[in-house]
């Protein structure tokens, strides 16, 4: 062999020990540090990620609403998104003008909780793109529900469920509270009484209290006897358990009513202790589970965004840092076994026991929706474990070095997500590896390597670069880098 050629190896070698040497020494806390500057947060990663798909490929840019969604849920994935976009910068934010555009203030559905999850949607898009239009969609929902929702000849008040459905709902109560809140700060901006918005809020909340809907367990049932106008006892949905939340959380700091914040914390509990699986109580279940309509597939997302809404309110650092516990280990469970690497998906079930080529059937975009809420809140917590395998999300885009290099790799196109995984495992040179998933469901493998081009497995090919690392990545749409950790 050619003194060249030996040196080479040698010099491989040697790099191959430091690295891993490196990774040894890398700190044992909740976060990985690459480097002296680079302290990544996987949820953040995971959140990128999924909006990025959510929208790339299921997003209907003509009808302003998502595929494979029920219109009631483009609203809250629009909120969703809105959420990411408060802590990420994206060209993503084109959606908001698109579907405003596109849709009309009725496009959510029939019925008054179906037009005010999209009110919610429109008053968090303005918050991170204020354009006054969405705004003003938002209030124009508001004054609609105001004066045709309303309903005091039928168990002294509340909002109708629906124009043609008189029944009394917790749900449909709820985001009235919560938008009345919510709107409330812009009141004089959309030439209200600057109490105008906390009046009504104030009404709903002494109305929604004396209805006994909250039961003696602190969960919400589903609403009211038709004809006692007391609770039904029906199914105590996550969602019905989350709105109230946020709307009680900020009804408590507009009024300094501890109180009312103690019950939304009572409420949050409860939901910890009765809608999660046993025998840990640590990943939340929707009663439905694992045959759940397809209203209910979004309903733990909607309970988890208003879960990190209440937490901004949280002043007990104890209860504070059980509910930042409880999202981090929902979102480590959920992006470690719930994702199906077919088509980028997230299922129903958050502690879903089958595995990345087992694909949920019941998986679509709203349920990914979903996963977008429980990622989002998990990166809002700051750095929660994030050596949650042997590979970490690094981010969105091919794996790079600090000054946009490439490193020396082995590819191939049309391999699964697990062979891309089982390969970079089975190298021991492997430092990171990228995979692509195109909505067509394409796919491509990069593994980036510092082993030997002679090592190169049958029916890969590999390609020369100039870098010895992997410190960030490129940002490509539907690309993602994954960071070897053992």
């Amino acid at each position: 062999m050619p003194f060249s050629s030996i040196l080479k190896q040698a010099v491989m070698v040697l790099l191959l020990h430091i690295f891993f040497i490196f990774l040894l020494c890398a700190p044992a806390t909740g976060e990985l540090t690459i480097g002296d500057t680079y302290s990544p947060n996987e949820a953040l990663q995971w959140a990128e990620a999924v909006a990025t798909r959510l929208v790339s490929c299921y997003y209907n840019a003509s009808s302003g609403i998502w595929w494979n969604e029920l219109a009631w849920q483009s609203g809250n994935t629009l909120e969703s998104l809105a959420n990411f976009l408060s802590i990420r910068n994206s060209s993503l934010k084109y959606v908001f003008n698109q579907t405003y555009t596109k849709t009309a203030w009725d496009v959510g559905g029939e019925c008054f909780d179906d037009y005010q999850h999209w009110l919610l949607g429109w008053i968090q898009a303005y918050s991170v793109d204020p354009n006054i239009n969405y705004l003003h969609r938002a209030a124009d929902i508001y004054d609609i529900i105001v004066t045709r929702a309303w309903n005091a000849t039928k168990c002294r008040g509340g909002i109708d469920w629906c124009p043609k459905n008189s029944y009394k709902n917790a749900i449909t109560n709820e985001l009235f509270l919560t938008s009345s809140m919510r709107l409330h700060p812009y009141a004089t901006l959309l030439r209200k009484p600057p109490s105008y918005y906390l009046d009504w809020a104030l009404k709903e909340w002494h109305w929604f209290e004396q209805t006994t809907m909250i039961n003696n367990n602190y969960l919400v049932n589903d609403g009211l006897n038709d004809d006692t106008c007391l609770n039904n006892n029906q199914t105590t949905w996550t969602y019905n358990q989350g709105v109230i939340l946020s709307g009680l959380a900020m009804l408590a700091n507009a009024t300094n009513n501890a109180t009312l914040l103690t019950i939304a914390q009572n409420i949050a509990d409860a939901t910890i202790q009765y809608l999660t699986y046993p025998p840990n109580q640590q990943i939340l279940r929707e009663p439905c589970e694992p045959n759940c309509d397809n209203d209910q597939k979004l309903f733990k997302g909607i309970f988890i965004r208003h879960l990190s809404y209440l937490l901004a309110y949280v002043k007990d650092p104890l209860r504070a840092q059980k509910y930042r516990s409880f999202i981090q280990q929902n979102a480590i469970s959920l992006w470690t076994t719930g994702r199906c690497e077919s088509d980028g998906l997230f299922g129903l079930v958050w502690n879903a026991t089958m595995s990345a080529t087992t694909c949920d059937p019941s998986r679509d975009a709203a349920t990914t929706s979903a996963a977008l809420d429980l990622f989002v809140a998990a990166a809002g917590t700051g750095n929660g474990p994030a050596r949650t395998a042997k590979w970490m999300l690094l981010g969105m885009g091919n794996c790079m070095d600090g000054r946009n290099e490439s490193m020396a790799n082995i590819y191939r196109s049309g391999v699964s997500e697990s062979v891309c995984r089982e390969t970079s495992e089975s190298d021991v040179g492997a430092v990171a590896y990228d995979y692509e998933l195109k909505c067509d469901g394409s796919r491509f493998c990069r593994i980036r390597t510092l082993s030997d081009r002679h090592a190169t497995p049958e029916g890969w090919t590999y390609e020369d670069g100039n870098a010895l690392t992997v410190t960030n990545t490129n940002g490509m749409a539907l690309v993602n880098c994954y960071l070897r950790t053992d």
